[in-house]
């Protein structure tokens, strides 16, 4: 993953395509900054790009909020290129289907708290589900 990141800037400058070329210049910033550059694994780089996408997520409602679509279109064209690098996400309704197994699981084995089926959960679907989905469908599993 990595080498596509790096194999895509290149492309990216060759093709003056300052957005995604900035975008992926952030990214592999974020991996040196976090001490990560040569060692970074494909997991690592996910949860990178996940949080980079909750940061233009964020930013695109408050420049919603305060009518600056200039900004917010910015944001939004960095948020597409953002999500090609990020495996398919999994559906709310097929995230809780699965979750549903995991809990059912935890309780045979008298498991069953939040913070386990939460841990359980995204140990298993940490890369196609997001964390914020996991805890929010977790808490109504648990308060059923």
């Amino acid at each position: 993953m990595l080498s596509k990141l790096k194999g895509d800037l290149k492309n990216f400058i060759l093709t003056k395509n300052k957005v995604a070329s900035n975008v992926v210049r952030s990214i592999l910033s974020t991996i040196t900054n976090d001490g990560l550059k040569d060692s970074a694994t494909e997991e690592d780089i996910v949860s990178i790009v996940k949080k980079e996408i909750k940061k233009r997520k964020e930013a695109i409602k408050l420049y919603d909020s305060n009518n600056r679509e200039d900004l917010s279109k910015i944001e939004q064209a960095e948020l597409l290129i953002l999500q090609s690098y990020i495996p398919e996400q999994m559906t709310e309704e097929d995230l809780k289907v699965e979750m549903i197994k995991i809990k059912d699981e935890l309780l045979k084995e008298n498991k069953l708290n939040i913070g386990e089926l939460i841990k359980a959960t995204i140990k298993k679907f940490s890369s196609s589900a997001d964390n914020s989905m996991i805890s929010k469908i977790a808490k109504d599993l648990v308060n059923l």
